[in-house]
C-alpha cells in the first residue's frame, strides 16, 4: 500500500509541473462558505436537491465527489466549461458508479495504487532524465494537485472501476474487425496528383472601369451592407489581488500557527526549514528567505525582495484555496457590488458605476465600442458582445465569477455605459468601400467569363495544357496529397484547400473536372474570387512500409473509439432508469401547487419529462408569477416545464388588493 502519511511527513521540494492525463484542481475558496458557493446553500442544499439515484436520494456528498470527479477528468479546460456541463457529466460520474454497486465492482487498495503508480511512471518517463524527481516526490505531488491523498485514491478506485464497468458491459475494440479497419485506412492513406489551371478575379481588376452612376446605383442596391450596427460601451472596475495586500497581511497576522504554516509551504515547501517561519511577520520571514533563496532574489534591494515575497505569498493558493489577497480584493468587490446595485436601483442610470467608483476611490475603466459582430470585448477579456447586448438600463451589470484558485484574472464588475444608435454611412463615407466592391464584382465576372471559354474548349476536345497555353495561363502540378484533409503541395492560396480536393477525389485518374469556382481565404467558404479546373493524374495505393508502421496504431484507435461510442450508448440505456433528476417547488405566500406528470408527482423525474403545474391562491390571496425553472408565461397559474436538469420553482402569492 502507498503510504501517505509518511510522504506528507517527509520535507520536500516542488519540482515544475507534471505532465499527466489527469488532474488538477478543484476550485474552492479559501473561505468557510466555499461549498456553499459552489454547490448551492439554504434551499439549494436541502435534501433531495442533487437527484434520485437507483431509488435513493443523492446526498451533497456524493454530489460532490461526483463533480471534482469531472473537474479532475478535465483538468484544467474545466475552468471555462459551463457548469449545465459539468452537472450533467456528474450526473453520469453517480450513475457509473451505482452501476459499479449494483454488479459488484469493488476496486481494491492494490488496484487503485497500481493505477497511480502507472501514472506516474508514464508521467516520469516524460520527463528529461537530467531533471527527473523521484517516485515518492512525484506521487507527493501529484497528491497535493488533488487536494490531498484520499482524494487522489477516491478518483484512482473511480477510473478502476470505470474500466471494469466496460469490461463488464461487454464493449471492447473487437467491435471493429482488423479487416474493416485495414480498409478504412488503405482508402484515407491513397496519395493523388493532379494537374490544375487557376483564376483569380485580381487578374482582371485592371480592366474593370466605373463611374460615380454605377457606384451610386450599386450603394443604393446595398445599402444594408453599409449600415453601421448598433454599438455599446461599457464601465468597468476590476478588483486586483494586489491592491489588497495590506488588508490580506492583516489577515495572515491574525491566523494559527497551523494555518500559516500550511499558506507558507504553498508558497515555498521547503520553508519548514526555517526556524520560527510559523510565527514570524512577512517582513521577519523576508529577513530569513533571502539569504536562501538567492537565485529568485539576488541583485534586488533589501525593500525590493520584501515586497516580492509579501506578493507572493499573499496571492499564492494553498492548494485548493485562493490566495488570501485574492479573498480580500473579491471581498472588496462584493462590498462595492452591494453598494452599487442599491444605488442603481433606487435610480438607474448609466453612470450610476463611474459614480461609485468616483465616491469610494477607485479606477473606472471604459471599452472600446463593440457591436454585436465582434469577437470580443476589448478591455474585458472575459466578456463577450452577446452579454453586452443583454444589458438594459434597470439590468445594466454583468459581475465576474468568483476568483477561485487557479482561475485567470481579477474579479470586475462592468456596467452598460453608452448605446450608440445604429444608423446608414453616406454615400461619400462608403465611396471606397461601394467601389472596392463595385470592382470585386465585375472582375468576377470577367473570371467566370475566362473560366467558361477554357472549359468549353476541354469539351471540345482539348487538352489542359493546350487551353493553359492559349490562354498564357501556367499549368500547376499538385501533390501527393490524401483525403484526410491538411495542405496540398502546390496548392497554396490559389483556392480552397477542400473545394480542391472533394473535385480531385471526385475524378478518375485521367478525367478533368468542370469550371469550379471556390475562394482564396479557408475561412470564408461562401466566397468565389477564384476558379479552377483540375485534371487527376494519379492515384496511389498506400505503401507497405507506412503501412506496417501506422496501421497497428491506427486500429487501437478506432477500437477505442469504437469502445467508447458503445459504452456510452451502453450507459444511457440504464440511465434512463437509474436516475432521476429533482425538481422541487415552494411557494412563497398563502397557497399550494398542484403537480402532475406520468412519474406523479414525486419531485423526482426521468429526462424529458413534462412536469404540469397550477397555482392554487388560498382564500384572499391571488397568484403573482412563477420563478426558478418556469421561465415562459410566468404570469399564468397553469404552466410546465420539460425536466433536463435538478431546478426548482416557485409559485409566488400575494394577498388581494396588494398586486
Amino acid at each position: 500500500m502507498i503510504d501517505f502519511q509518511k510522504i506528507r511527513n517527509k520535507q520536500k521540494w516542488l519540482f515544475g509541473a507534471i505532465a499527466i492525463p489527469v488532474i488538477f484542481g478543484f476550485v474552492i475558496l479559501f473561505t468557510p462558505d466555499a461549498e456553499d458557493r459552489l454547490f448551492g446553500q439554504g434551499r439549494q442544499s436541502e435534501s433531495g436537491s442533487y437527484g434520485q439515484l437507483d431509488g435513493e436520494i443523492v446526498t451533497r456528498a456524493q454530489w460532490i465527489e461526483a463533480r471534482n470527479i469531472v473537474i479532475a477528468q478535465l483538468g484544467p479546460q474545466s475552468r471555462g466549461i459551463p457548469e449545465s456541463f459539468l452537472n450533467s457529466r456528474a450526473v453520469q460520474v453517480l450513475g457509473e458508479k451505482a452501476l459499479m454497486k449494483r454488479y459488484g465492482i469493488h476496486p481494491s487498495q492494490i488496484d487503485s495504487d497500481k493505477w497511480i503508480s502507472g501514472q506516474i511512471d508514464r508521467s516520469l518517463e516524460a520527463m528529461p532524465a537530467e531533471s527527473r524527481p523521484t517516485r515518492r516526490e512525484a506521487l507527493s505531488n501529484l497528491a497535493q494537485g488533488f487536494g490531498d491523498s484520499s482524494r487522489l485514491e477516491a478518483f484512482a478506485r473511480y477510473q478502476v472501476g470505470v474500466n471494469q464497468l466496460r469490461s463488464l458491459a461487454g464493449v471492447s475494440g473487437v467491435l471493429v474487425s482488423s479487416k474493416e479497419a485495414e480498409i478504412e485506412f488503405r482508402e484515407i492513406n491513397k496519395e493523388y496528383e493532379a494537374e490544375a489551371v487557376f483564376l483569380s478575379h485580381t487578374n482582371y481588376l485592371p480592366l474593370v472601369q466605373s463611374t460615380d452612376e454605377q457606384l451610386k446605383k450599386h450603394y443604393t442596391n446595398t445599402l444594408a451592407k453599409h449600415r453601421i450596427p448598433e454599438r455599446r460601451q461599457l464601465s468597468y472596475v476590476t478588483f486586483p489581488a494586489t491592491n489588497y495586500l495590506a488588508e490580506a497581511e492583516n489577515k495572515f497576522d491574525t491566523l494559527k500557527a497551523g494555518e500559516r504554516g500550511l499558506l507558507l509551504q504553498a508558497y515555498w515547501p521547503e520553508i519548514t526549514k526555517l526556524v520560527g517561519y510559523q510565527t514570524n511577520s512577512i517582513t521577519g520571514l523576508a529577513k530569513l528567505i533571502i539569504p536562501v533563496r538567492t537565485n529568485e532574489y539576488a541583485g534586488m534591494k533589501i525593500e525590493e525582495a520584501t515586497a516580492a515575497i509579501r506578493k507572493e505569498i499573499l496571492t499564492t493558493a494553498q492548494g485548493i484555496k485562493s490566495g488570501l489577497a485574492v479573498i480580500e480584493a473579491y471581498k472588496a468587490g462584493l462590498d462595492f457590488q452591494k453598494s452599487l446595485e442599491a444605488t442603481h436601483k433606487a435610480q438607474p442610470a448609466f453612470d450610476t458605476l463611474e459614480k461609485m467608483a468616483l465616491l469610494q476611490n477607485l479606477t473606472a475603466a471604459t471599452t472600446l465600442p463593440m457591436s454585436m459582430d465582434d469577437n470580443a470585448v476589448v478591455g474585458l477579456a472575459r466578456v463577450v458582445p452577446r452579454q453586452v447586448f443583454a444589458l438594459s438600463k434597470t439590468n445594466a451589470f454583468i459581475i465576474g465569477d468568483a476568483p477561485f484558485s487557479g482561475a485567470s484574472g481579477d474579479f470586475y464588475i462592468a456596467s452598460l455605459k453608452r448605446i450608440i444608435p445604429s444608423r446608414n454611412r453616406s454615400f461619400v463615407e462608403a465611396k471606397a468601400t461601394v467601389t472596392a466592391e463595385f470592382k470585386k464584382g465585375e472582375s468576377i465576372k470577367l473570371m467566370k467569363e475566362a473560366g467558361e471559354k477554357i472549359q468549353q474548349a476541354i469539351k471540345g476536345g482539348k487538352s489542359l495544357a493546350e487551353v493553359a497555353k492559349e490562354s498564357n495561363i501556367p499549368v500547376a502540378k499538385l501533390g501527393p496529397f490524401d483525403s484526410a484533409g491538411g495542405a496540398i503541395p502546390g496548392l497554396a492560396n490559389r483556392a480552397n484547400s477542400e473545394d480542391f480536393r472533394t473535385q480531385a477525389l471526385g475524378l478518375e485518374a485521367g478525367e478533368t473536372s468542370e469550371l469550379v469556382t471556390s475562394s482564396t481565404d479557408s475561412t470564408d467558404m461562401a466566397s468565389e474570387e477564384a476558379a479552377f479546373v483540375v485534371k487527376l493524374i494519379a492515384e496511389t495505393a498506400v505503401d507497405s512500409d507506412k503501412f506496417n508502421a501506422e496501421f497497428p496504431v491506427y486500429l487501437e484507435n478506432e477500437r477505442s473509439i469504437a469502445a467508447a461510442r458503445a459504452y456510452t450508448t451502453w450507459l444511457q440505456v440504464r440511465m434512463e432508469d437509474l436516475y432521476r433528476y429533482s425538481l422541487k417547488t415552494y411557494t412563497d405566500g398563502d397557497g399550494t401547487i398542484e403537480v402532475e406528470s406520468v412519474d406523479g408527482a414525486t419531485g423526482f423525474y426521468k429526462s424529458g419529462t413534462l412536469v404540469k403545474f397550477v397555482a392554487k391562491p388560498a382564500a384572499n390571496f391571488t397568484f403573482n408569477e412563477w420563478s426558478g425553472a418556469v421561465t415562459v408565461n410566468t404570469s399564468s397559474a397553469t404552466n410546465e416545464v420539460t425536466v433536463s436538469r435538478n431546478s426548482s420553482i416557485t409559485a409566488s402569492f400575494v394577498e388581494k388588493g396588494a398586486e
